[in-house]
């Protein structure tokens, strides 16, 4: 089944509530504009908050491929970095395998690209402002009902909007859905915690190559670009997941230090920089749901389907699924019939990313020596497949 969708002149009069002004709820706020949509994005954060967001991440050939749908990808490639391949190293710093990402351009019509949430999510709003969108920043969502004659949104700040169609694009924690589908399950802590930053260094540029460690106590990844700014990041082992705001920066910088002091050089020279770290991300999954839609309301990225870091490609998911889930509300006049065909499309291609990054993600637990050992000798055989996988994913166009 395949979706074909072109701008032409039309105005849709159905009113659509986005909730969320993450990478999925303003890549579909901007694309249901270009079809002649007029969609409201409600969004509890302001707007400051937005474009200082997180950390960084890779976005790979899909994702950026995407971004040329709704006019962003010029933008995003020159805000970012080229990122030409993968090493993974093993603690002593001895190569386990290198994934080639050097002919991502020339393969699969983009590069992948190394760039900050909040400067992603800058681009995005100012897209968005640019197409007209209307967007509510502070305005989060408490009441959710709705019926066969439509829906009503009630916020916390007293405002109020009725829509015929609700989207929920308002992340992991997502409020739409637990307001729509109460007895969903809730998220699933993975047993990892991720935490990074982007700390100027004395270390040479790696080329555009990403450096991956797997240590003894936790798993270590950096970038360096041109201008000596690494991109790092430190993913460990917790049997809890630790609050996301850090009580004291300087303690918990100095805590990842000592996770890597085992680590090869450049790591250790790299969190030698930091000097402090005030926010950390549990990484949870979400069980498979049963459906992403139920009347009038419907789900898209990590509100249906979260996706841990470990494949690298949470952000595209949501610019996929919002291309999807425009085309199908473009091609279909009845909303039900469009969330069956996005649902459609879009689960087999999510459960395929799922299983690699939960594949992915079980390699980085801290073992023992002996373990340890046997991993490095399994990883130099599975490596080169995790590699083809990936491959596979980044062949999708969403252009």
């Amino acid at each position: 089944m395949s979706i074909d969708s072109s701008p032409h002149a039309r105005t849709d009069t159905r009113k659509i509530a986005i909730c969320g002004a993450g990478i999925g709820g303003l890549v579909l706020a901007i694309r249901l504009t270009e079809l002649g949509f007029r969609p409201v994005v409600f969004e509890q954060r302001e707007e400051a908050d937005i474009c200082r967001e997180g950390v960084f991440f890779t976005l790979a050939p899909n994702g950026m491929n995407g971004l040329k749908v709704i006019g962003c990808y010029d933008a995003v490639r020159g805000s970012g970095v080229e990122t030409t391949g993968i090493e993974l190293c093993n603690a002593r710093g001895a190569r386990l395998g290198l994934a080639d990402q050097a002919d991502h351009e020339s393969v699969f019509g983009a590069p992948s690209i190394t760039i900050s949430r909040g400067g992603l999510a800058a681009i995005l709003l100012g897209q968005a402002q640019a197409a007209g969108v209307e967007l509510h920043f502070g305005t989060a969502l408490a009441v959710l009902t709705s019926d066969a004659s439509g829906t009503l949104l009630q916020f916390v700040n007293g405002e109020a909007y009725g829509a015929d169609i609700v989207i929920g694009a308002d992340g992991l924690r997502s409020t739409v859905r637990a307001q729509a589908f109460p007895s969903y399950p809730a998220p699933h802590f993975t047993g990892q915690i991720g935490t990074g930053g982007i700390t100027q260094t004395s270390q040479s540029g790696t080329n555009g190559t990403t450096r991956m460690t797997f240590g003894s106590k936790a798993f270590f990844g950096y970038l360096v670009d041109d201008q000596r700014r690494a991109f790092w990041f430190s993913s460990y082992p917790a049997d809890e997941p630790e609050n996301g705001r850090v009580f004291d920066g300087k303690v918990f910088a100095e805590r990842i230090r000592q996770m890597h002091a085992g680590d090869p050089e450049p790591n250790r020279a790299i969190l030698a920089t930091v000097a402090s770290i005030d926010r950390i991300y549990p990484v949870f999954d979400m069980p498979e749901l049963p459906a992403w839609s139920s009347g009038r309301v419907v789900l898209l990225g990590d509100a249906a389907h979260a996706v841990g870091p470990d494949a690298g490609q949470g952000a595209s998911m949501a610019i996929e699924d919002a291309l999807v889930l425009a085309a199908a509300l473009e091609r279909e006049v009845d909303h039900v019939a469009a969330f069956r065909r996005y649902e459609e499309l879009r689960r087999p291609r999510v459960a395929e990313v799922v299983r690699l990054t939960a594949r992915n993600g079980s390699q980085k637990r801290a073992l023992g020596w002996w373990q340890m050992l046997v991993r490095d000798l399994l990883l130099r055989v599975f490596i080169p497949l995790g590699i083809r996988g990936q491959r596979k994913l980044f062949a999708y166009r969403p252009d």
